[in-house]
């Protein structure tokens, strides 16, 4: 028997050696990848409505986001497609399949083709609950090019009728850790290979605060010093593609909560990142902004601006006062000349990190430390 290697991606995702990953992957973790939710209407099938991790701001709600912004138009999807220069978008929701969707659906698939090019990339996640022939013709001719099912066991055959459609076709599961999900996934890896399938992607199960107590409830546990993932779900995952990946011609791809809590979200901003940051700011390795602002009195901050432009010489680009801060670089605020001006007009300075968004409903800032903590945490300054 063939030696099973199993390959470590640097978005930490592992594949078996040879095989690769789906092709959607890929652009998720370059953070090329827009996701563009539909909206939160579902048929809440049994077999995944008790760990859904959907948010109950989006959870029933006909309310459509291209990744963290609320969208109402298709131009609006495009603005945010350009925004992280994204190569590829998936859909889901909700169910992106049901009566009430399909035809939306099948909209924005034939208007992004035609804005972006055939060879953007489009893949869609569905239940399979409504999935028929007549639904696999369509979105062939729309221009699909990958389907993801994460079927019930009665909705398997559904996915036979997406094959030779043009379209790469293969499941997306969470790795539930016990006796009764193992066996159903071992199950379901051996049909999907039976069929012809492309792939099946295997995803670490998720701790999250709208299916917590349903976890809980059902003996689940969060791994520790983990924010997000369930004990053994990794090695339950390990376990299954050790086991039938010689068994197997099927693509086998495991993909780790941090993989997508961290490594395709910090790409994804670090593009955003670089298409909106000014020239105050810096952006770090997670694809934050970075800036010192100085508060305080406006005839101080008035002062303080004066004396930047006029005898520092600081260049007006890298300035910005809007009557109640003024924002300038990090690396130009902890310079001592700086301090001691701040000192002279009472006037207190942060430096504040945020997340790449210029919309005040979407803007957060995730640090704000006091100029003088932050030259000590890191060096800048003796304690």
């Amino acid at each position: 028997m063939k030696k099973l290697n199993l390959v470590k991606s640097d978005g930490e995702t592992y594949y078996i050696k040879g095989r690769g990953i789906p092709k959607g992957c890929k652009y998720c973790l370059k953070g090329s990848k827009l996701v563009l939710f539909l909206n939160g209407i579902c048929q809440k099938p049994y077999h995944c409505s008790w760990y859904c991790p959907i948010s109950e701001e989006r959870r029933g709600k006909n309310l459509t986001y291209a990744d963290e912004i609320e969208i109402n138009t298709k131009q609006e999807l495009l603005q945010e497609i350009y925004m992280i220069k994204a190569e590829g978008m998936s859909i889901t929701g909700g169910e992106p399949l049901s009566e009430i969707n399909f035809e939306k659906t099948i909209e924005y698939i034939k208007f992004i083709k035609v804005e972006k090019g055939k060879k953007f990339h489009i893949h869609l996640y569905t239940n399979g609950v409504d999935f028929n022939e007549a639904k696999a013709e369509a979105l062939s001719l729309a221009g699909l090019d990958e389907i993801r099912f994460h079927p019930a066991r009665e909705h398997w055959s559904c996915i036979e009728k997406a094959l030779n459609k043009q379209i790469s076709v293969g499941v997306e599961m969470p790795v539930i850790p016990n006796k009764e999900s193992e066996e159903y996934l071992e199950e379901l890896i051996l049909y999907l290979d039976k069929i012809g399938a492309d792939f099946i992607n295997l995803n670490e199960f998720e701790f999250c605060f709208p299916n917590s107590e349903a976890l809980k409830e059902r003996g689940f546990k969060l791994k520790k010093g983990s924010i997000a993932s369930v004990i053994n779900s990794r090695e339950t995952a390990f376990r299954l593609i050790r086991k039938l990946g010689s068994e197997v011609s099927i693509k086998m791809h495991f993909c780790s909560i941090k993989s997508k809590d961290y490594y395709q979200l910090k790409n994804r901003y670090l593009r955003r990142a670089k298409n909106i940051r000014l020239p105050y700011e810096v952006i770090t390795e997670e694809g934050l902004l970075v800036f010192a602002q100085v508060e305080g009195e406006k005839k101080e901050l008035d002062k303080l601006y004066n004396i930047l432009l006029s005898d520092i010489k600081i260049s007006e680009n890298l300035i910005s006062y809007n009557l109640k801060n003024i924002k300038i670089p990090f690396y130009i605020s902890i310079e001592d000349q700086i301090n001691i001006l701040l000192e002279k007009y009472q006037l207190e300075a942060f430096i504040i990190e945020m997340i790449p968004f210029r919309q005040s409903k979407y803007q957060q800032i995730t640090e704000k430390t006091p100029i003088n903590v932050f030259k000590k945490e890191y060096g800048y300054i003796n304690n």
